[in-house]
Order: structure tokens, then sequence, then C-alpha cells
């Protein structure tokens, strides 16, 4: 074994050999036929090399055409995708050389154009991933799970069942493509990514595709991002608090469901409006639609209905395979016993060949019923429910986003209620005891005797800090609960309700009176402490504003999203039992037919003995 071809599976991902000759243009699936052996046709024909002339290749085999062609063959996708009589079809799968990895060619064809293209599990598998991130309100159509081909690789033993998976797969891949591009949203099927993917120039550099825009605009976290348009380059969104756990390729969502988040989401509304703090009262917009939280137990209905068909048809399917058993059995049975009658009866050979038609007539039923289970029982049965499955999962998966979504936004007010208690502990920090002369030197005034000095809080010109301080200057600090309350915290004022010791109060006024320059100092902390809280608040309130805003969006493009995904699968679903109920009748119309010839033969055989 030499040493060159020792590691050359390491690199077979990323080696264009694997697919055949690099020129995608003039040969573009040709596994057999070397750059060199093109030179020598090329030079035998008195068509000499020319680095510059389109057509020519140069030192690396590679056309330049291919590169002068890519806006011709981007057209050509655009076309091709638009044309009424397109036609997708996976009309082949093989194994690399050299390797496990297996392609599945597409080929796109129109009557007036073809293009073929050859992709692998994997880039199947990032296309959709990537489709997603990108349109987070859409429903992307699901491609089968690697994981149950995973399993069986590593256990792979069986030939025939490798054979039978890759099919599958070929199969699922059809009903991905034709789903995303006839009957999903325009944006999907005008999606830049999805033109890649079909363009030929890109079969060699795929994840280079995947490094370009849109998909290099958006964030890792699709939580920072505009919910609507992922690719949204607002700086703001990079500011949104951070929701642990969410995995939006999981099917996994251990989040209260949407009606227990919309009661929440009513009691903070209705414990705000009783603080009448007005910055909640103007921000707080979003509420939960009832059509998502029927969707959402609608959908959980759904996936339980057809996970059990599942089961049952998985149970129909083995049914099948063991009567086919039991029929080939008993035919070569038969068969066997028809040649024991013809040796053994030399008068007469009716009985023999009465036999013999019993058995072909029980052969003809297993080959029915064979055929049945292959070509409609499986393909257009059996992966179909399990792909609507997989379509109910995806719906779940927007629903999750959607939860995060509603934590993030609860978080923002968390947040702003945090620093609105910051203020108010800042704003404590100046109440000043009013006494008369002869209480000068007793404890503090009783209640509803305390005030608030604002007139140095009054100077920073602030909206916002008008407003609390509006609020605070109306109400009796003493009889004011604490605010932390209303995101589920104990009511304990004094902890939160900063006050200076009591002992500590007349030392305090003592040093201000004797220490003034340290008393304009603090107070110049005091403003510059509460500059940041009025900055930090401004920014709080754009991001709330931007979140009613994104939430409101959201909101409709779901509804929306699912009011059309109900409506294409219950056609789909219709489509399904109708074909299922043709094939059966097919089925059984086919049997009924053998059994009624052999009737008539072994009538009319009978007859002729008599």
């Amino acid at each position: 074994m030499s040493h060159e071809n020792l590691f050359a599976d390491i690199e077979q991902d990323n080696n264009p050999s694997f697919y055949g000759n690099p020129s995608i243009i003039q040969d573009p699936y040709t596994t057999h036929t070397n750059a060199q052996q093109l030179r020598n046709e090329q030079n035998s024909n008195g068509h000499p090399q020319s680095n510059g002339q389109v057509g020519g290749l140069n030192n690396d085999a590679f056309p330049n055409e291919l590169v002068n062609s890519t806006l011709g063959i981007s057209q050509k996708i655009s076309e091709l995708l638009d044309a009424e009589d397109l036609q997708i079809e996976i009309v082949n799968s093989e194994r690399l050389v050299n390797s496990n990895v297996i392609v599945y060619t597409i080929q796109l064809s129109s009557k007036n154009s073809k293009i073929i293209v050859k992709r692998r599990y994997s880039e199947f598998k990032s296309l959709r991933d990537n489709l997603l991130r990108l349109f987070p309100t859409l429903i992307i159509p699901p491609i089968p799970e690697k994981h149950s081909i995973l399993s069986y690789l590593l256990n792979s033993i069986n030939n025939a069942n490798e054979i039978n998976i890759i099919e599958m797969r070929r199969r699922y891949f059809k009903m991905f493509l034709d789903d995303l591009i006839f009957d999903s949203h325009e944006n999907l099927k005008d999606c830049v990514l999805l033109h890649k993917f079909l363009d030929p120039n890109y079969e060699l550099s795929w994840y280079n595709a995947l490094n370009e825009p849109p998909v290099n605009r958006i964030p890792d976290n699709l939580l920072m991002a505009n919910p609507v348009d992922p690719s949204d380059q607002n700086g703001l969104y990079s500011l949104l608090p951070i929701v642990n756990g969410f995995d939006f390729n999981s099917n996994i969502d251990n989040l209260p469901n949407l009606k227990k988040m919309n009661d929440d989401l009513l009691k903070l509304n209705d414990q705000v409006k009783l603080y009448e703090l007005r910055g909640f009262e103007q921000d707080f917009e979003f509420l939960i639609p009832e059509e998502l939280v029927m969707f959402e137990v609608k959908f959980h209905q759904i996936i339980k209905i057809l996970s059990d068909l599942n089961k049952l048809d998985i149970r129909t399917s083995k049914n099948f395979k063991g009567l086919i058993s039991i029929l080939i059995d008993l035919g070569s049975n038969l068969n066997n016993f028809s040649l024991q009658i013809y040796h053994q009866k030399t008068n007469s050979n009716q009985l023999s060949e009465s036999i013999e038609k019993f058995g072909s007539t029980i052969d003809q039923s297993f080959l029915n019923f064979e055929s049945f289970i292959t070509n409609h029982l499986i393909p257009e049965w059996q992966e179909p429910i399990n792909q609507l499955v997989q379509y109910y999962y995806t719906a779940l998966n927007l629903i999750k986003f959607y939860k995060y979504k509603i934590i993030q936004y609860k978080i923002l007010y968390k947040l702003k209620f945090n620093k609105f208690q910051q203020l108010v502990n800042l704003s404590n920090l100046g109440v000043t005891p009013h006494t008369t002369n002869t209480e000068s030197n007793s404890a503090p005034t009783s209640q509803g005797e305390i005030e608030v000095n604002i007139e140095h809080l009054q100077e920073l010109n602030s909206p916002t800090l008008n407003n609390a301080l509006k609020n605070l200057s109306k109400k009796k600090l003493t009889k004011k609960n604490s605010w932390y309350g209303l995101f589920g915290g104990n009511n304990q004022p004094k902890k939160f309700n900063f006050k200076l010791p009591e002992e500590t109060q007349p030392q305090q006024q003592q040093q201000q009176q004797s220490a003034p320059p340290s008393s304009s100092s603090s107070s110049g902390s005091l403003k510059f402490k509460l500059n940041q809280i009025e900055k930090e608040l401004n920014k709080l309130n754009q991001l709330i504003e931007l979140c009613n805003n994104d939430m409101g969006i959201l909101t409709k493009a779901l509804v929306t999203t699912f009011e059309e995904f109900l409506v294409k699968l219950e056609r789909k679903w219709l489509n399904l039992m109708i074909n299922y109920i043709k094939n059966a009748k097919h089925l059984f119309i086919e049997n009924l037919l053998n059994w009624q010839d052999f009737k008539e033969s072994l009538e009319s055989g009978s007859q002729e003995i008599t």
C-alpha cells in the first residue's frame, strides 16, 4: 500500500475529484475523464489551450467559463423556479469514490432548461437549519433525522438495509424540495441561499455560501436578532438580555404553555397599573392572543394522534409482510405438490394443473401485496405521515421561539423595575425630616410629615425622573409598598426602601453643617449616579419600545403562518387519504380479478372432466 493513498479519505470532503470533472459547464459529472485527457482532446481537435479564452482550461483544469457563467446560471435558476412546468427529481444517489459519503443528484428541468447539482445529506441539513434562522416566522419543510441512519451505520451488517435507507432519504429530499418550492411562502422560493444550493457553481464550495450574506449577518443567538428579519443590523438588538436554554433546533420545550405565560402577563399588567407607574403603563402593550394559545394546544393534540397512527402503520406493515411470507410459503408448497401429483398420475394432468394454477394465483397475490407495500404504503403513506409529524414539531419550535421572546420581554421589565428601585433609594437619600424648635432633639417626625426634597433632582431636566418624582411627591413614602412584590418577591419595604439609622441622622446633620465641601461632593456623586440611571432607563425604554413593536409584528406573523399552515396540512392530509384509498382499492381489485380467473379456469376444467 502506497503512502500517498494512506490518508486519502481524510480530505474527501474538500477534494473536487470526488464529485467528478471540475468543469461543471461542459461535463458536470463525468467521473472517469480527467483534465489531462480533456486537454489532449482539445489539442488533437486543433483547439489550442488559452488561459484567457472562454471555454479554455487553466493549469488547474478549472474552466474560465465557470467563473464567467455565474450570473448566467443564477438567472437560469430564477427562471426555472418560476417556470410553470418545473419538475424536481432526485434522479440518482451514489457513493463517492473510496468513501462512505452518499451524494444525491438533483435535477431541475422545464421545457426549455435543465440544471443538475449534487448534494449530500449534511448540505441538505445545513440548508434547512439556516432557512430556519433566516425565517423564524415561517415553517420550513422537514428532512429525515440524521440519528436514525447514524445508529444504523454504526451497526451496519446488511447492505440491503442501507440501500433502503438511502432510497428513503431520496424520497424525503424530493418531498422537501417540492414543498419548499411549490407549496411554501414566496420568500423561501426567492431566498438567495436556496438559489446557491441549486447552483452548480456552489457544488464544491457550499460552505462559502454559508459565510456570505445574508447568513453571515445572523447572530449566533437568534434571540439577539430581529425576530422578523434576523439579518437586520440594528445595534439595539445586541443589547437585549440573554435567555439561557434556548436551542432552536431542538424539539424539547421545558417552558410553560402559552396559556400559563399569558396569565402571568395579565397579572403583571394588573399589578403594574395598581401602582400607577406611568412608564410601565405606557410600555406594557403586549399580550398573547387567544389564537396562538389554541394553536399550541391543537398542535400537541395532532402530534399525539399522528404518532399513534404511525405506530399503527408500523404494525400494519409488519402484518402485511407476515402475510406475504405466508403466501410465499403457501405458493411454493402448492407448486411442489402439483409436481408430485403430476409424476404420480399418468392418465390425467387436470388435478396437477389446477393445483399449479392455485399456487400461481397465490404467488400473484403476494406480488400484488409486495408491490403495494414497496410502492405505495411506505413511500406514499407512512413516510408522508411521519413528515406531517415533523411539520407540527417545526410549528411548535416557532412557538418555543415565541415563548423565549416573551421571557426576554419580561426580563426587560424587571431590569427597568430595578432601575426605578435604585432611583427610589437614591431619592430617599434626599429626604429631610421637618421638626419644630421643641422637637429638634427628639425622634424623627411621625407618618405623614416626611417630604421629599426634589429641588436638586429637578435640575436634571429629565422627563423620566420628573414623572417618577412627581409620583413620589404625591405619595406618602411610609405607606408605599415595595415594587419588588410586582415580580413575585416578598413585600418587605425595609429591604429596598433605604433609610438612614435614627441615631446617625443628628450626627450626619452636624457633619453636614461643619463640613460643607463633603456635602457638595456627595451631592455631585448623587447627581452622577442619577445621570447614569437616567441613561440606563432611556436605553431600557428604547429596548422595551423595540420589543413592543417586534412582539406585535411577530404575533401577527405567527398567527398568519399557522392559519396558512393548517390549511396546507389539511389539503396534504386529504390527498394522502384519497391516494391511500385508491391504491388499496386497486390492490384488492387486482387480487379479486386473479381469484376470479382462477375460479373460471377451475370450473371450466371440472366441466371438461365430467
